[in-house]
């Protein structure tokens, strides 16, 4: 709990901009478009560095947080390594305690003492690690040592290396190589049949698992469920009430121009991830990449609210008003997604594609004056 609390705190500050005030508090702190330790040199505190890369060939003798682009261990890092980054983690150096990461992709060569754990696009742990490797990404390969567990939920999993007890993987595609030495068993649920090579050696079974989950995860999961739907009526009713005039206009664009809704929407559901990439890359754009995102994510949840309520309009001929189209449009669609999970996603990505689509045009067209009339959203009372 220390560990989680005090990094997560560290990151969560590096974020939102508090860096600079808290520094006594937190340790070292350098912002930078390039942070390294050169050779020869010693951090004798925690190390937190904001940039655009971030190299370490000397020793910090505390932790190493960072938010950055890129980060490159080749020397010593006595504790932990923490961080959000844009890029690539390349660590050949030496790590003494743990390594938690969000980052593009993941090579760890050198030692590490405790565990690795992450979610990445692609990793590789090529060296040792002295306890688990607890990975979350796309593609996932194991050619080192490993001290106890491998757990991944991945597109890919190859296993290469040697790892002293278990091997619980939720994947796609799965390959134990020439190399795998695994001490316990191998579980795993997947697409495909899991490859054996013949030279490989499992200290236990091999087995193809059948998740069921207990009876208090499926209660839970079901409460989460209702909680969200909640939330979005909610947030969507919210939306009109600060929106008023921006929000009815939008949902009369979601039902007169779909399709036009759908190509500017699409524009915006994939324009803005784009942009803030290589704003992280910079420490003069970083701030501006992490609003963008905030936006960004703020979309996708409330995005689908036009098209939702543009459709239980029709659905009800306009009889329940926006706000009575919108809530029982909103429980319908939710309910067939929950009906048709294998088609949730598409379910899903129409409303939000053309309600982002719609949102924008109604809020451009507002701010020009445009003299198509649109109705505000009539609130009880």
């Amino acid at each position: 709990m220390p560990f989680l609390f005090r990094r997560v705190v560290g990151v969560a500050l590096l974020a939102g901009g508090l860096t600079l005030p808290a520094a006594p508090v937190l340790g070292s702190l350098r912002t930078s478009n390039l942070v390294i330790v050169r050779q020869g040199d010693v951090v004798a505190e925690d190390l937190y560095a904001v940039g655009g890369r971030t190299i370490v060939e000397g020793v910090v003798r505390g932790d190493l947080v960072v938010l950055t682009g890129e980060v490159i261990v080749s020397g010593t890092v006595e504790g932990d390594i923490v961080g959000l980054v844009g890029g690539p983690v390349r660590l050949s150096g030496e790590v003494g305690e743990s390594v938690l990461v969000a980052a593009v992709r993941l090579e760890a060569t050198g030692r590490i003492g405790a565990d690795v754990s992450g979610l990445v696009g692609e990793a590789g742990v090529i060296g040792e690690v002295g306890r688990d490797v607890l990975l979350v990404g796309g593609s996932v390969r194991v050619a080192g040592r490993v001290g106890r567990d491998v757990r991944a939920q991945a597109w890919r999993l190859a296993v290469d290396g040697e790892v002293g007890r278990d091997v619980v993987a939720r994947v796609d595609d799965m390959v134990l190589g020439d190399s795998a030495r695994v001490g316990g068993d191998v579980t795993f649920r997947a697409s495909d049949e899991v490859r054996v090579s013949p030279a490989a050696a499992v200290g236990g079974a091999v087995v193809r698992a059948q998740v069921l989950a207990p009876v208090w995860a499926q209660a839970l999961t079901r409460l989460v469920g209702w909680l969200s739907v909640l939330g979005f009526v909610v947030a969507g009713v919210a939306l009109f009430w600060v929106f008023r005039g921006t929000a009815a206009r939008s949902v009369e664009v979601a039902r007169r121009r779909p399709g036009r809704s759908a190509l500017v929407g699409l524009g915006v559901l994939v324009l803005p991830p784009v942009i803030a990439l290589p704003l992280f890359l910079t420490l003069v754009g970083l701030p501006v990449a992490v609003l963008v995102l905030l936006f960004w994510v703020t979309g996708l949840f409330l995005g689908p609210v036009p098209a939702v309520a543009a459709a239980g309009e029709r659905l009800l001929r306009g009889r329940g008003g926006v706000l009575g189209g919108f809530v029982v449009a909103a429980l319908l669609w939710r309910g067939g997604m929950w009906l048709l999970s294998l088609a949730a996603a598409v379910i899903y990505l129409i409303p939000l594609v053309i309600g982002l689509g719609a949102f924008t045009i109604g809020a451009w067209e507002a701010r020009r004056g445009s003299r198509e009339p649109s109705r505000a959203v009539a609130f009880p009372g």
